[in-house]
């Protein structure tokens, strides 16, 4: 059963609204991994990785190493995109990435989750941050599995649609 849909015939949950960017960098700080999707030779490459949102700078942070696939393609074409999946709540954004090489800035961003990948420290690796700068971000913010789920028990013993929370979309 699709719960969302762009098929003219089909009624959507909630029509698309604003969502103001405040509340995207809000989600996107309560979900800490996305999966990063680049283009290569071969086509469409993702892989799930841990972000840092950095609303002050207005752009996204993952820390990789430099020779890992997902730094050479996005060396070779900028264009990525994210998929963000939390309780609920799921965002896909468009955005253009680099690669900065800066060890202070990976020395910034340094965090306990860097140290399981990287146990001898940011020195001890060639670690680099891939700097995403969002563009177009379409969300769905949604009501958390039980509500979700309660919701729409709900609206098939009242005949009713349930209320699956709002679509939206934001360029940030």
């Amino acid at each position: 059963m699709a719960l969302v849909s762009d098929h003219p015939d089909t009624p959507n949950p909630s029509p698309v609204q604003t969502i103001p960017a405040e509340r995207v960098w809000e989600m996107l700080k309560a979900i800490d991994i996305a999966m990063l999707v680049t283009g290569s030779a071969e086509g469409l490459r993702g892989r799930p990785m841990s972000t840092i949102p950095a609303l002050d700078k207005g752009v996204i942070y993952i820390l990789t190493e430099a020779n890992s696939s997902a730094a050479r393609e996005i060396e070779a074409e900028a264009s990525v995109f994210l998929s963000y999946q939390g309780k609920g709540d799921h965002l896909a954004l468009q955005g253009r990435a680099t690669v900065n090489p800066d060890k202070e800035l990976v020395k910034d961003l340094w965090n306990p989750g860097a140290e399981v990948f990287w146990p001898n420290g940011p020195e001890a690796h060639d670690v680099v941050t891939l700097v995403i700068d969002p563009g177009h971000v379409d969300i769905w913010d949604g009501p958390g599995l039980l509500a979700g789920l309660a919701s729409l028990v709900k609206g098939a013993v009242r005949k009713q649609s349930p209320d699956l929370g709002t679509r939206g979309e934001v360029d940030l």
